[in-house]
């Protein structure tokens, strides 16, 4: 009878994790260049039925039965595909189609990576996310009206200068890796780099292997309402079966304990 609880505590504990995934993949539906995660599950050991005396015998050639023992939850897998892109009306809006993501310097020393493209001006001319970091690209906007900013599709940087001269600021840069399902994900849109995902790998936007830059565009969620509602209802389901199969164990267990009193 134990087992019996054991394995539906189990089934409980992970589908309970399943929907607050989904619940945060709802959540972030309006999130700038958020990518949806998803959980899977695998089973637990198995333990031979012959190990516990059952009078069970395989046929020849067969393998001795087995019993479960409950489910997991596997670490959450996050997919990292295109979202789509909104039109803003920012010169500093910036998103990335195709594969890449902005390196940014953080106020800790530390680097990190994000697709999320909406970036602001200190006074100094320094260029920085919506949460106050630094984007990491070798030049600033001191001297430059910001509404004249212009970045191409292949990064390049250019912007008018307060006595009215069209000048070269830059080249804003790219960062790819070998397994971006690797990435740590922090706070704010952010990832740092873990020896699953491999080092990044600089380039310039429209390069081979590289995004393309879009000015005056985000990217949205890449988080799709109609599956994540498949997902709720599949994992509500489940946990409810896994709920009652907890309540019929007990149920079983206390009639057992009437009878043998």
């Amino acid at each position: 009878m134990s087992r019996s609880f054991f394995n539906a505590f189990t089934g409980v504990a992970a589908y309970q994790r399943s929907l607050q995934q989904i619940a945060d993949n709802l959540a972030n539906v309006n999130t700038n260049a958020y990518k949806r995660s998803e959980a899977s599950f695998t089973e637990l050991l198995y333990s031979e039925l012959q190990g516990k005396r059952y009078a069970v015998d395989p046929l020849p050639g067969e393998l001795p039965p087995v019993t479960g023992k409950g489910t997991h939850m596997y670490p959450v897998t996050r997919f990292h595909g295109q979202g789509p892109l909104l039109m803003t009306e920012r010169p500093l809006d910036l998103a990335i189609e195709g594969r890449g993501y902005f390196r940014i310097n953080r106020q800790d020393g530390t680097e990190a990576y994000t697709r999320r493209g909406a970036f602001y001006v200190d006074r100094d001319g320094t260029i920085l996310t919506d949460q106050g970091e630094e984007l990491d690209v070798p030049f600033n906007l001191d001297g430059v009206m910001v509404n004249t900013v212009a970045v191409s599709p292949e990064g390049q940087v250019t912007g008018q200068n307060e006595e009215g001269e069209m000048v070269e600021l830059g080249q804003i840069s790219l960062f790819t890796f070998i397994n971006e399902g690797g990435l740590f994900k922090t706070s704010s849109g952010l990832f740092e780099v873990t020896e699953a995902s491999g080092e990044p790998e600089e380039g310039n936007p429209g390069d081979e292997g590289f995004g393309a830059l879009r000015q005056y565009y985000l990217e949205g969620s890449n988080v799709d309402l109609a599956m994540e509602m498949v997902h709720l209802i599949a994992s509500q389901r489940a946990l409810q079966g896994n709920v009652r199969s907890l309540v019929t164990a007990d149920e079983l267990k206390a009639l057992t304990l009437l009878v043998r009193n």
